[in-house]
């Protein structure tokens, strides 16, 4: 075989090689977006409800530190109340209710806190949530108080952050 055309049986090796990466990329699923690790969830009641959670751990030097969970609604007009606690339900006979720091949520002394958002402390549930039971939140919002369960995967990011938390 002539080596010119042993060139151009590799080169069309190598484009088909290409060709075949470059549909796979396009076809497959993405990789988990920010929105989907651990602590940073999308949470939709099933009635056009959409909330943004982001469960972390608080270290401002102005601020008391501590597990905060800051929602931010996604659903259009929906306003998320300042003051009213958030609640968690187990479904066990276990409930808590998260003081609202939205307070926080200002970068500086007299400025409206945003709309769309709250935060509330998430560092302090005594008793911890059970490992392997249903978590349920209902947030205080524009539109009454939404009730969201978390997945499995949700519940067992939030058992050991607020485990971890209290040791």
């Amino acid at each position: 075989m002539a080596p010119w055309r042993r060139l151009v049986r590799i080169s069309h090796a190598g484009i088909v090689a290409v060709g075949l990466f470059v549909l796979a990329s396009l076809l497959s699923p993405p990789a988990a977006t920010a929105a989907e690790t651990e602590g940073n969830w999308n949470l939709d009641d099933g009635a056009g409800h959409r909330l943004g959670v982001m469960l972390y751990e608080r270290s401002d030097i102005n601020a008391a530190t501590g597990l905060r969970l800051r929602l931010n609604a996604e659903s259009p007009k929906l306003t998320l109340d300042h003051a009213r606690p958030l609640l968690l339900s187990d479904g066990k006979d276990q409930d808590w209710s998260l003081a609202n720091l939205s307070k926080e949520l200002t970068a500086s002394a007299g400025s409206a806190i945003p709309a769309t958002s709250s935060q509330f402390d998430a560092g302090s549930l005594e008793p911890t949530p059970a490992d392997g039971l249903p978590l349920r939140i209902t947030v205080p919002s524009s539109a009454g108080d939404l009730s969201f369960a978390l997945s499995p995967g949700q519940v067992q990011t939030f058992h050991s952050l607020t485990a971890a938390s209290t040791n």
